[in-house]
């Protein structure tokens, strides 16, 4: 069996996460109002900024990636994730999905990428944006397209980071408290460092943000070097996204690798 295809972890995930008839009568409504007012309300007044003239567009464009999509891909996907495997675990599902036929590879990247889909559809409606914004706001592809590897590489960290937690802890409440400490942590630690930082060095020593190396692993700070400075550092965002990549690799790896114990997982 596939880990990507003939899933049934991936299937089931997608299935009950977009399943309306499960949300209570209130989220529906919070979600019909979404669909059918607020986003083409947003269309609308984005176009209209991006249309007023070609650093209207650039600022939009930035804007999109470094404000708004950086945030939901930071604080949605791991919200997502960190209740992947406790739900099993509260519900006593869990052994069960350890015993069945199912590798634990299957398992792991089933969770995973059902988890990751709430964000790539989210990110799927600003996309008709991005591409407007940067084409009258003269942004080049190699930037546009690095903007958005950075974009998805930084989903896929948070998203493994959130998972991680899910197995890590015992309930869901507090796999999402943990998970939303770390975010916290590492969107906000780094300002708040480069702050102690620039006040301490005293006159005489650079402290141009670029040379603060912590704040290089702020997902806001490289798609705001990227997107909105325009001489900015695209080396930034490159490391970033590399470094991403691996963290992503690693915490899923060491996911399957502790669900390869069996029975000292399952006792856990």
């Amino acid at each position: 069996m596939s880990v990507f295809t003939e899933n049934p972890v991936l299937y089931k995930e997608i299935t009950t996460r977009f399943q309306l008839r499960r949300q209570s009568k209130a989220n529906r409504i919070v979600i019909y109002s979404i669909v059918g007012l607020i986003i083409p309300l947003f269309y609308w007044f984005s176009m209209l900024a991006i249309f007023r003239d070609s650093n209207a567009a650039r600022d939009s464009y930035g804007i999109f990636l470094c404000v708004l999509e950086v945030s939901l891909v930071v604080f949605l996907t791991p919200a997502m994730l960190a209740s992947a495997i406790t739900l099993e675990r509260e519900k006593q599902t869990w052994n069960a999905l350890l015993l069945s036929r199912l590798t634990h590879s299957e398992i792991v990247v089933g969770k995973f990428i059902g988890g990751l889909i709430p964000t790539l559809i989210a990110l799927a409606v600003f996309f008709p944006l991005n591409v407007v914004a940067a084409c009258v706001g003269g942004v080049g592809l190699g930037s546009f397209l690095l903007s958005h590897v950075l974009l998805i590489a930084t989903m896929l960290l948070y998203g493994a980071l959130g998972l991680f937690f899910s197995w890590a802890c015992r309930r869901t409440q507090v796999a999402t408290a943990t998970a939303a400490g770390t975010v916290a942590f590492l969107t906000l630690g780094s300002p708040l460092a480069l702050s102690l930082w620039q006040s301490t060095m005293g006159y005489g020593v650079s402290t141009s943000t670029i040379n603060f190396l912590p704040l290089w692993s702020n997902p806001y700070y490289a798609m705001a070097e990227l997107t909105m400075e325009r001489n900015g550092h695209a080396e930034v965002a490159t490391l970033l996204t590399i470094g991403s990549l691996i963290g992503t690799m690693l915490l899923l790896v060491l996911v399957i690798r502790k669900l390869a114990q069996g029975p000292k997982e399952m006792s856990a």
